[in-house]
């Protein structure tokens, strides 16, 4: 299922070199905030992969670039390990859940599904963009509510992972009372756990372009590096505004082509 036709009329290996790119600038979004996947995600399908294969093949640069960010945040001090234990459980569990039943969709289905949430992070994006980086009093543990929480957005990682940053960060930071970068820490420590099983449910339903994923894994390591180093709120504005442009043009063309 590799895609050897071009990205906007650009021989293979320049597609595959434009999606390393958005990998790593998709690292550095993920690794301070969240969203990269909203640019990663249509790259793929642009490059002409299926909605599956894409939803699929984009899990392996996330998995590099987690693995990047958490080992970055530990040698930085950063380790929030207490928190992190208490969600890791529901939030596996319901991404096991929301993988599964990505897998069983038809690429029809999963066309329209990816353009309206895409469309929805991108007006959130533009309204408002920090909204899950304002901590509200000091931390606390997760209750029942946070932990079922925990499980709903670990649904939503495993059936699509573009923009799954944005409610994690969420239920970190507003119901839990994180400050972002220890929010940060817990969450991309999150996403590497249940993207390891993700991408191994994804592979063995062959909906994985191993090719496009090494392009992911070298852009994401990068970025993840460079993206848990610069938690500067500057560089993050610019970032996610380019993103935003990107997610809305390619939103419209998905459900203009589902529909039309």
């Amino acid at each position: 299922m590799l895609a050897d036709t071009a990205l906007a009329g650009l021989p293979p290996w320049a597609g595959l070199g434009v999606l390393a790119l958005a990998a790593m600038v998709a690292g550095i979004v993920n690794a301070m905030a969240g969203g990269g996947s909203l640019l990663t995600l249509p790259v793929l399908m642009a490059l002409g992969l299926p909605p599956s294969v894409a939803n699929g093949t984009n899990r392996v640069g996330v998995l590099v670039q987690s693995i990047g960010s958490t080992l970055t945040f530990h040698r930085r001090g950063v380790r929030p390990y207490g928190p992190l234990r208490r969600l890791l459980p529901p939030m596996m569990l319901g991404a096991v859940a929301g993988t599964v039943l990505a897998t069983q969709l038809s690429d029809d289905w999963l066309r329209v599904i990816f353009g309206v949430m895409l469309a929805g992070w991108a007006v959130l994006l533009v309204f408002r963009p920090s909204r899950f980086l304002k901590p509200e009093g000091p931390s606390r543990p997760a209750g029942p509510g946070a932990l079922g929480l925990a499980g709903l957005v670990g649904i939503y990682g495993g059936f699509l992972q573009a923009g799954v940053g944005f409610p994690t960060l969420a239920l970190l930071v507003l119901l839990l009372g994180h400050d972002a970068v220890e929010a940060n820490a817990i969450k991309v420590a999150l996403v590497l756990a249940y993207t390891a099983i993700s991408l191994g449910i994804f592979a063995y339903a062959g909906q994985v372009a191993w090719r496009e994923g090494v392009a992911l894994a070298v852009g994401g390591l990068v970025g993840g590096w460079l993206g848990t180093r610069l938690q500067i709120k500057a560089g993050a504005g610019l970032v996610r505004w380019v993103v935003v442009v990107a997610v809305a043009a390619s939103s419209i063309a998905m459900l203009v082509g589902a529909l039309g």
